[in-house]
C-alpha cells in the first residue's frame, strides 16, 4: 500500500494522533526524560539534549508494536491464516507490505489513525497471504474481512500525510 508524505519540521509540531484522536503536545525541559498521556495532552519531558519529538516517536512507536499486532493477530484469525513474521515498517512511502513467505510489515504511523483504518491497512496486507496481487479476488478477500474496505481506504488517503507529520 501508497502512501507520500509531506513532512513539516518536527519544531513545528504542536500535535499527534493516537488511534484517530488529536493529541497536544506539551513538552517541558526536565531532568529526565519521561513520555505521559495526560487525557487529551501528551506530557513529555526532555532533558538537556534530547529532542523531544524522537521520545513522542519512540513513545508512538511503543504502542505501535502492541495494538498493530493484536489488530493484525485479530483479523488473521478470522482469516484463518497467520503471517510467518510481524514488524513495524518505518517506510515513508507504503502503509503495509507482505512477502511470498508471509512476512507482514505496517508502517508504525498507522497507531496515529483510527482503528477503522488500522483494520483496512491489516485486512489488505493480511488478504497478500492468500492472493499476492491486486486481482479481483484479492479484493473480494480483503472485502471479507473489511467490508467497507473503499470508504477506509478513500479515507487513509484524505488523511495519511498528517500521520507523517512526526
Amino acid at each position: 500500500m501508497q502512501a507520500r508524505v509531506s513532512q513539516p519540521a518536527a519544531a513545528t509540531l504542536t500535535e499527534v494522533g493516537l488511534l484517530g484522536r488529536v493529541l497536544a503536545l506539551d513538552i517541558q525541559p526536565a531532568l529526565f526524560d519521561d513520555v505521559r498521556r495526560c487525557g487529551n495532552t501528551l506530557c513529555v519531558q526532555a532533558s538537556s539534549g534530547t529532542d523531544p519529538y524522537m521520545l513522542v516517536r519512540d513513545w508512538l512507536q511503543a504502542r505501535a508494536a502492541r495494538l498493530l499486532a493484536w489488530r493484525l493477530k485479530r483479523l488473521a484469525r478470522k482469516l484463518g491464516r497467520v503471517p510467518s513474521r510481524f514488524a513495524l515498517s518505518n517506510a515513508q512511502t507504503q502503509w503495509g507490505s507482505c512477502t511470498r513467505r508471509g512476512h507482514v510489515r505496517l508502517n508504525w504511523r498507522l497507531v496515529q489513525a483510527p482503528l477503522a483504518i488500522i483494520d483496512y491497512v491489516a485486512a489488505h496486507e493480511l488478504a497478500h497471504l492468500v492472493h499476492l496481487d491486486h486481482s479481483p479476488r484479492f479484493w473480494a478477500q480483503v472485502a471479507v474481512l473489511c467490508p467497507d474496505a473503499l470508504t477506509r481506504r478513500a479515507e487513509l488517503r484524505r488523511m495519511g500525510a498528517t500521520l507523517f507529520r512526526i
